[in-house]
């Protein structure tokens, strides 16, 4: 997901400080969706502002020795034009799989075999139990947010459960020796 896209559609909401912007995507469970780290926020608040997409709404004093002032922020009219481009843009997206084992899969063969399984086996346990957090997360949140979220919710699930089957299976292919054999015959290309 971009992050401008993310500032601007919360901005849209309402008007926050960055620490907020924060608190409000782990309080959503976004983080469990989206790799967000905090340097990148504060990068693309600064660039928003930058760019005239976001201004200071209110600035609070901090009381404490070199501590900085709070900026609360709010979206321009340039940054809700700037959003509409974002979300549209984001549709046109075409979605490829980027699972951090694929990469592995090509090259499996040379792995050692025990560690391979027992890494699997970790990513299995961490699919397992972001599928759990989430299906709580909908049971606990159905109903009280928006559609959309709650679609996002839903579609992190079912992609959850596609990957849990998909990684059952590479483990058992571990286990049987299967995924460090070398291919059997390559087909001719003429075939």
């Amino acid at each position: 997901m971009s992050m401008r896209l993310l500032i601007l559609g919360l901005l849209m909401e309402c008007e926050r400080h960055p620490y907020e912007i924060r608190q409000t995507i782990k309080h959503r469970n976004w983080n469990e969706c989206f790799k967000l780290r905090d340097g990148s926020l504060y990068y693309a608040v600064d660039q928003l502002r930058q760019d005239g997409l976001i201004e200071a709404a209110e600035v609070v004093s901090v009381p404490g020795d070199n501590r900085p002032d709070k900026t609360i922020y709010r979206i321009t009219d340039a940054g809700k034009a700037s959003f509409q481009d974002l979300l549209h843009a984001e549709f046109k997206q075409n979605s490829y799989p980027q699972h951090p084992v694929f990469l592995t899969m090509p090259f499996i063969r040379h792995g050692d075999p025990a560690k391979v399984e027992a890494l699997i086996v970790i990513q299995l346990a961490d699919c397992e139990a972001r599928i759990e957090r989430m299906t709580a997360v909908l049971q606990l949140k159905e109903g009280i947010i928006p559609r959309g979220s709650e679609l996002m919710i839903r579609g992190f699930i079912q992609f959850g459960e596609t990957e849990k089957q998909w990684l059952t299976t590479v483990l058992a292919d571990a286990r049987s020796g299967a995924l460090f054999a070398e291919h059997v015959k390559p087909k001719d290309i003429d075939e």
